[in-house]
């Protein structure tokens, strides 16, 4: 197991305030002027504070943004810092959290302050089941294509745009207030700080960039459109349109386009709201919207389009069904729903039209929920997880390890244990679905283990379990691990793991196999508490099955 201790560093000065190392600000006042409250959150190169302001200023809450001494001897990092600082003072946006003041720590810590912003990122919105309501997706969209634009002709591209980076709160009238945070590695175009950019230097959130970002080619704000693409995407359908288990999938997912759209998992969205996001996640820059607005207000016109809803004015009666009416639907549980063929229009009354729709979905729903009612009747069952993570430099640890939900984005080498909790009696496997060193597939035991609970997958109430302590290897990439969690010991799992105590290779892969995709559900779902980095796990039935991916990439 590594050893997590690190030995104290000197106490740094801060004004007049001695601080231990770590620089663990809570408590003191920096520039004689921010009192420090609380810790926020700890990314991979900065940490983030509550903190408040003189009392002259009525004492106002405000964001308070260091950067950590392991950061300091990468130039890169610091250059970000200082330019995410250069790209906040450009963007003069109500979308965009505002700059108040910025600095160095005596000891050389770069810090700024930022304005305090209520409410919860848009992750916290999104929903799993369906999407979210389309009037919201149309609104918070429209705010966003306008602060990005302001951004755009600031010469500021974001380049990790994703639902944890967008704030988004009802005010008191029931509108929407909605901020554009983190410019840490936004290119700034004409930069004061470095008027020179390193081209190749990969940097964001695989799975909302743009392919030629990932490929490490020029960015351009078509590369911006093309991630509040898939945010949109994601808002009205629940999932994202791709879903790789390494960078280089997703390069050919990205080529082949997008194979399912959201009409076809939302069938009430209009036409016009799926060509729009379709544009804006076209393969070549230049066949993608050019503006964020342009892309924002022409998907807010067709999602708030009332005709567009309910069809056009042609009579019923005398209207055919579409190639897109008429295409089979994918449901949630995987099965082909096929179309019921239309009625002549001169052997059906109108009146009866509503009548015999809502029969075939009441009929077809009832048939579905009696094939799978195993599956989703039953109590509803729950765990918890996170991360505890150390961070690694050339094979040393890098600060203190911290707590994570594990949708932050790692490097190879970090060592991380995975902490599950429970509330009931059952069992728990967690299998490893990642690459090796030499790239190829592996599947390994995470527990239980000889060392982990003796080799028994069987766990009490309340019980805590925290497996070995592994490591991020290779090249850019998602890790997998499968949670499954039974009421009772299974025999089949139970056989595959002690196949596996002694390396901890899963040996006999077909089965296991077989029963994840049989036992994988879409009514099991991952709740995230970002704030005391925790993941909750919940579902209905005997088993549950939920897939973790964690992405890393290298330092």
């Amino acid at each position: 197991m590594a050893n997590f201790n690190k030995d104290p560093l000197p106490p740094t000065e801060i004004g007049s305030t001695t601080v231990p190392a770590g620089l663990n600000l809570v408590g003191l006042t920096l520039a004689d002027r921010y009192c420090v409250e609380r810790k926020l959150g700890e990314g991979g190169i900065g940490d983030v504070y509550l903190a408040r302001d003189k009392p002259e200023l009525m004492a106002r809450q405000v964001v308070v943004k260091v950067l950590q001494e392991k950061a300091l001897n990468n130039e890169w990092i610091v250059t970000k810092f200082r330019q995410e600082i250069e790209a906040l003072t450009r963007i003069d946006d109500p979308g965009v959290v505002g700059l108040l003041d910025a600095g160095t720590l005596p000891d050389g810590h770069p810090f700024l302050v930022m304005q305090f912003v209520e409410g919860e990122n848009l992750r916290a919105h999104m929903r799993l089941d369906g999407g979210m309501d389309l009037e919201d997706v149309a609104h918070i969209m429209q705010q966003v294509g306008s602060t990005l634009s302001a951004a755009h002709a600031n010469d500021v591209i974001h380049r990790d745009l994703k639902p944890e980076n967008i704030m988004a709160r009802r005010r008191a009238d029931s509108r929407w207030q909605v901020k554009v945070i983190d410019f840490g590695i936004a290119k700034v175009r004409y930069s004061l700080i470095a008027p020179s950019t390193v081209t190749g230097h990969v940097a964001g959130t695989a799975c909302y960039m743009a392919p030629e970002q990932l490929e490490g080619k020029k960015v351009t704000s078509a590369s911006d459109v093309y991630a509040l693409g898939i945010i949109a995407y994601e808002m009205i359908t629940g999932r994202r349109p791709f879903n790789p288990e390494t960078p280089y999938q997703l390069i050919k997912l990205q080529q082949a386009g997008v194979q399912v759209g959201p009409k076809a998992l939302r069938p009430a969205l209009p036409a016009g709201a799926e060509r729009a996001i379709l544009k804006a996640l076209s393969l070549e820059p230049e066949n993608r919207y050019q503006s964020a607005t342009e892309f924002t207000t022409e998907l807010a016109k067709a999602l708030l389009d009332e005709q567009s809803r309910i069809g056009s004015s042609v009579d019923e009666e005398t209207k055919p069904l579409s190639a897109a009416n008429t295409a089979p639907l994918n449901n949630r549980a995987g099965e082909l729903i096929e179309p019921v063929s239309p009625v002549p229009s001169g052997r059906r009354k109108r009146v009866f039209v509503p009548i015999a729709v809502a029969l075939v979905l009441v009929l077809g729903l009832c048939g579905l929920a009696w094939k799978y009612l195993p599956v989703v009747m039953g109590p509803e069952r729950s765990l918890t997880y996170w991360l505890t993570v150390q961070r690694m430099y050339d094979e040393k640890p890098l600060g203190q390890p911290f707590q994570a939900t594990g949708r932050d984005y790692f490097h190879t080498g970090d060592k991380f244990s995975l902490n599950i909790a429970t509330n009931e009696p059952g069992a728990l496997y967690l299998i490893n679905q990642g690459r090796g060193e030499n790239g190829s597939v592996e599947w390994n035991l995470l527990f239980p283990t000889r060392l982990n609970n003796s080799g028994v997958a069987k766990l009490s109430p309340q019980q805590i379990v925290k497996t070995g302590d592994y490591r991020f290897v290779g090249s850019t990439g998602v890790e997998t691990i499968w949670v499954i969690w039974t009421t009772q010991p299974n025999p089949l799992l139970d056989s595959i793991t002690r196949d596996a105590l002694e390396d901890g290779v899963i040996k006999t892969l077909a089965p296991l196999q077989d029963f994840i995709q049989q036992h994988q559900s879409s009514s099991v779902e991952t709740n995230y508490d970002e704030a005391n980095s925790r993941a909750l796990l919940k579902g209905r039935g005997e088993i549950l099955v939920r897939r973790v991916e964690l992405s890393h990439k290298p330092n």
